[in-house]
Parts: structure tokens; sequence; C-alpha cells
């Protein structure tokens, strides 16, 4: 029986391309999942894949997820624009550790962003990823909701996830509107603070085309962020923002003194993810919203490797030139931070998105 590591070791030093790289997930992939049929997830040896809850009646497109003490909180997008518009309205549920509805409560907006704030316990929900976000605070013992607003944005579109460090508020800047030569001046990244008025002030962090280092070639390039979307903090503090459309990650260092400030991390064969998250306990499991399947899923190991990084990829379209290579289904995979690839864990899944590692010691 392989480990994941095992098989991304074997993998680095003997196969050069993408098609090669990710052909182990079609070993996981149901021979008759076709477009009439709901794929069937299968998870790699070593790992468990179980059904931690379905869409509630009324309520779709599970996505955002936030871990509030011993309960689960799951925001449902409800199938409303990315824009807000048209009376988009989501769902915001509290499940208890075993799946249970505990509290089901509606914001105006779609949701693509949840974080609990530790220092005031309250959890915020973000709304409008392409255009006129808003922000709600959410009490999680009592359902109290306050909602915040934000000045037109700088960078022309949304703002998508969140990230909490040492007091500091991250907030990815979303669908940036580029110029005519497709170039995005940003802000990618913005810091953000509680204003009078209800009103949440930010101030930019890091440009649309920062320089940053090339992790796998030591290069240094202007990058061109137009896709700005998941945000996490690394065991080592650092910022983790993913550049989805771009197939590139760029991490942000806490402390500049020994690495670049900016590095990236081109993610192996184009590679598109969405939240990456990290095992903070040898023991735990991962919980992934599989969006467009409206089931949020439950993914178990014996152990997980501490600081473990695992990402939410779209999957791979087939290819027409050489090397011919299958389609691959959308998958869970483990990321490699030195080389940028995504090795399956969990394969043949609709539309992963939102993801949490929850520990259990």
């Amino acid at each position: 029986m392989w480990s994941s590591r095992h098989q991304l070791d074997l993998m680095q030093h003997s196969l050069p391309t993408l098609g090669f790289v990710l052909l182990a997930s079609a070993l996981y992939a149901s021979a008759t999942a076709f477009a009439d049929t709901m794929p069937a997830p299968m998870a790699s040896p070593g790992y468990k894949i179980s059904t931690f809850a379905t869409s509630p009646a009324g309520s779709s497109e599970p996505d955002s997820i936030a871990i509030v003490k011993d309960t689960v909180w799951i925001g449902y997008g409800d199938g409303g624009k990315p824009d807000g518009s048209g009376g988009a309205k989501s769902t915001i549920v509290e499940y208890s550790s075993q799946g249970q509805v505990m509290k089901s409560l509606t914001v105006v907006g779609h949701n693509d962003g949840m974080r609990l704030d530790p220092r005031s316990n309250k959890l915020w929900v973000l709304q409008n990823e392409d255009s006129n976000p808003n922000l709600v605070m959410v009490d999680p013992a009592s359902g109290a909701m306050d909602l915040y607003s934000f000045a037109p944005t700088a960078h022309g579109g949304g703002y998508d996830d969140m990230a909490f460090r040492g007091g500091v508020i991250y907030i990815s800047a979303s669908n940036p509107t580029p110029d005519s030569k497709g170039n995005v001046a940003g802000p990618s990244l913005v810091m953000a603070t509680v204003a009078s008025g209800n009103k949440i002030a930010v101030k930019p962090v890091l440009a649309g085309m920062p320089k940053a280092v090339d992790i796998t070639t030591g290069k240094e390039s202007v990058l061109n962020l137009t896709d700005p979307d998941s945000l996490a903090i690394m065991p080592s503090g650092d910022i983790l923002l993913d550049d989805q459309g771009d197939a590139l990650l760029v991490i942000v260092r806490k402390s500049a003194m020994r690495e670049p400030a900016v590095q990236a991390l081109p993610l192996l064969g184009g590679v598109q993810v969405d939240d990456t998250v990290f095992a903070t306990a040898a023991h735990g499991y991962l919980l992934v919203a599989d969006r467009d399947a409206n089931t949020v899923y439950r993914v178990d190991a014996p152990v997980w490797g501490l600081g473990s990084a695992f990402s939410a990829s779209t999957g791979v379209k087939a290819s027409t030139t050489a090397p011919i290579t299958p389609a691959i289904p959308a998958y869970v995979g483990e990321l490699d931070l030195h080389s940028g690839a995504v090795v399956p864990i969990v394969g043949n899944m609709t539309s992963p998105h939102g993801m949490a590692f929850v520990p259990s010691e």
C-alpha cells in the first residue's frame, strides 16, 4: 500500500508532465461516471471518505466551512449570483460534530468566505466575490448578526476570502478589472479594519502585479494576478494566496529575513485549486464541500502528517496533443510546496471548494 508521499516521490523523479503526474487519479475515477450520472468520490489507499452532511431543504451549493469550538458552520450559496444581484441570498448553517443541523441563518448576497475571528469569537461571513461585497458578523452563540459594508473597491471586483493572523485581518481582492492589455493593477490582497458606522476599511498589502521569486526555479519575475481567490495562514505564519485562474499559489512571507518577501509556486501542469488547508494535528479529519454535488464529505486517515497541505482541485481536461491523457475529474490532493504537485487523496469529485481540517486531539 503506497502513501501519497510515496506516490509524490515516485512521480517527481520519473514523470515529467502533469498528464503522467495525475495519471494515478484515474485509478480513483469510476469508469461509469458519465455526464448523466453523479460520480461517486473514491479515496486512495490509506484514506476513507464518508458523508458529513447534505444540503438542507431549500439550500444548495455548500462552499465555505468554519470550525467554531465543537461545531461546524457551512455557507450555502443557494444559486445566487456572485455579484449579489437578483436578490441573491445565502444560508449559513451550524452543525454538530456529527452533522446534525443546530442553527440556520440567512444573509443577503452570495456567500463565498467565512472565518472565525479568534479575538472577538465572531464569525465573519463575506458575500459577493465579484462585486458589491458586504460582510456579516455573526455571534455563534446567539445567532445575532450585524451587517457591514465596504467602500467601492480599488480593484473593481469583490472580496473572496479572509485570514486572521496576530490581530491582523487579510482579505483577498477577487475578480479584478484588467486594463486593455490584460494587466491587473490590484490590489490582490488587502488588510481590513472595522471602522465606525458599520464600515470595513481596507488598505493594500499586495499589488496585482508584484515581483516574486519562483520557488521551483529561483528566478524573479513580475506576476499578473488575474484571479485572487482563497487565503490560508501556513504553519510558518506566512500567507498563502490562491491565484486560481492562473494555476498559481503566492506566498507572502511573515519575515523576509531569510527568504524573498513574495514567492510564487506554479502548480504542476496548470492545475487550478480552490481552498488549501493544513493538518494541524496527527489525528483529525478533513471536511470538503463538494459544491455541485450538494454534499459535504469527511475524509479520514489513520495519521496525518503535521503541517501537510491539502488542496481542492477542479481537475484536468483531457489533452489533445502528445502526451495524450484522459480527463481527470475534480479531486482533493496533497500539495507539495516545493514542486507544485497536487497528488490525489480523494478522486472523482464534482466540484470541491471549501475545506477545513478538524483536529481530534
